[in-house]
């Protein structure tokens, strides 16, 4: 047992060397840096080094002497940077440099070794912060008036996070933001650039809260800039292009358009649709079919209709394979009671249908853009094929619904639903993201 023990020990300590060397070997280095960079002078960084040093190996005396003398003047040189920022009229480095001879300190007291201030320190401290906050104020007043909105935020966000502003000061900051996100959605409003100008106040909303003293100027421009800036579209029935007809049914493209009744509900901001039951009525009173219509034409619906774009839907393609296919022959009799036979296909079918779609500005009555997206649907079919007439067959009800459902649908069949779906889910996430496009 005393043997099995020894060995494990050895073992393990074998397994530590590396570690213990390694730490060793890290400090020394560190040491060695923070020789070579008092040298030079840098008593800031060479007192980083040291402390480093000592934290990776408590033991090193030499470590903790270089931290404390080299700490020393560390602590005078950060001061003396400090005074000379302040004095150049850069409060907020002065402050920064302050801020960095406290964790200096508090790295050194981490490891044992205090680092002495001066006894006005504190009140040294506090003073240099306060003038810091007050030149971000006045700083982000000036950049402000001359447009340079994220450099005025910036130097607020600055005062916040790194110079411990009192509440009050907070309150002055914030009522500083505030004012500046203000001008600065106002300016992009008066330049036409209302989702700009949103976004903007947004940020205000969002950082100062909805409840904030004065924020209800900033809800009452996002009000307005939405009512301005909000597009009025005319999303016209999906129609076939030409040589579409025999390949998708009437029905389906109602259930299209049904589907779309909803998607005024679920339109992007700065996106107005006008009900698609008031487009249909428009349509039809002006006697259109499933046709696709020109430019003009759909540009004269929309401003029948207040609209300020039309959306043209048009099925320009339907795409459809199938797999796993097999063929079950089944005996039949004709009418005349001659034997015959049908087959029934069955197996799992794909199909994609294309919609291309245009947008047109209604006031030019130009097409704005234009562009194209597909739905997808998969299912299992079952299909009779019959050489000849059908209807000359002597089937039961079962059969004959068999042929009858497919000579009614031969196209979409079951795949209404899923393609329907897909159709009016494609539409909200592209066709209507690309006219919120059109709002700057």
């Amino acid at each position: 047992m005393n043997i099995e023990l020894t060995i494990r020990r050895a073992a393990l300590l074998a397994a530590l060397a590396p570690l213990l060397l390694g730490g060793c070997v890290t400090a020394s280095k560190r040491m060695d840096q923070g020789q070579r960079l008092e040298e030079r002078g840098q008593s800031v960084d060479a007192a980083q080094r040291y402390i480093d040093a000592l934290r990776r190996d408590p033991s090193l005396a030499d470590a903790r002497i270089r931290v404390q003398e080299t700490g020393a003047r560390a602590v005078d040189q950060l001061l003396a940077r400090s005074e000379a920022a302040l004095s150049a009229g850069d409060a907020g480095e002065a402050a920064d440099l302050l801020l960095r001879l406290d964790a200096l300190r508090r790295d050194a007291a981490a490891v044992n070794v205090p680092l002495a201030a001066p006894a006005d320190y504190a009140q040294h401290r506090r003073s240099t912060l306060d003038a810091a906050i007050e030149a971000s104020l006045d700083r982000g007043e000036q950049y402000a008036g001359s447009g340079r909105w994220s450099d005025a935020l910036g130097g607020l966000d600055r005062a916040v996070s790194r110079w411990q502003p009192s509440a009050q000061q907070r309150a002055r900051i914030d009522e500083a933001r505030l004012a500046t996100y203000l001008a600065w959605g106002e300016r992009e409003a008066q330049a036409g650039r209302y989702r700009a100008a949103y976004d903007v106040t947004d940020r205000a909303v969002r950082l100062l809260g909805r409840d904030y003293a004065g924020m209800d100027r900033a809800l009452e421009l996002q009000a307005r800039v939405l009512e301005e800036g909000t597009v009025r579209v005319a999303v016209l029935p999906l129609s076939l292009a030409p040589g579409m007809e025999g390949a998708i049914e009437a029905d389906w493209l109602t259930e299209v358009d049904d589907e779309l009744e909803d998607a005024p509900a679920r339109a992007p901001m700065f996106v107005r649709m006008i009900d698609p039951r008031e487009v249909r009525r428009e349509v039809r009173r002006r006697g259109s079919s499933r046709t696709p219509l020109s430019g003009y034409e759909a540009a004269g619906i929309g401003r029948a209709l207040e609209a300020d774009v039309v959306v043209r839907m048009e099925v320009d393609s339907v795409w459809m394979d199938s797999s796993d296919v097999r063929t079950e022959r089944r005996a039949a009799k004709l009418r005349t009671g001659a034997d015959t036979a049908y087959t029934v296909a069955s197996g799992q079918r794909q199909t994609r249908v294309r919609v291309r779609y245009t947008l047109v500005d209604v006031p030019s009555r130009r097409e704005l853009s234009a562009d194209d997206f597909s739905a997808r649907a998969s299912n299992r079919f079952r299909e009779p094929r019959f050489a000849g007439n059908w209807r000359q067959l002597l089937l039961s009800r079962d059969e004959q619904t068999l042929f009858d459902n497919a000579s009614r649908n031969p196209g979409l069949g079951e795949r209404n639903e899923e393609l329907t779906r897909g159709v009016v889910e494609r539409f909200a996430s592209e066709v209507m993201e690309r006219v919120s496009r059109l709002v700057d």
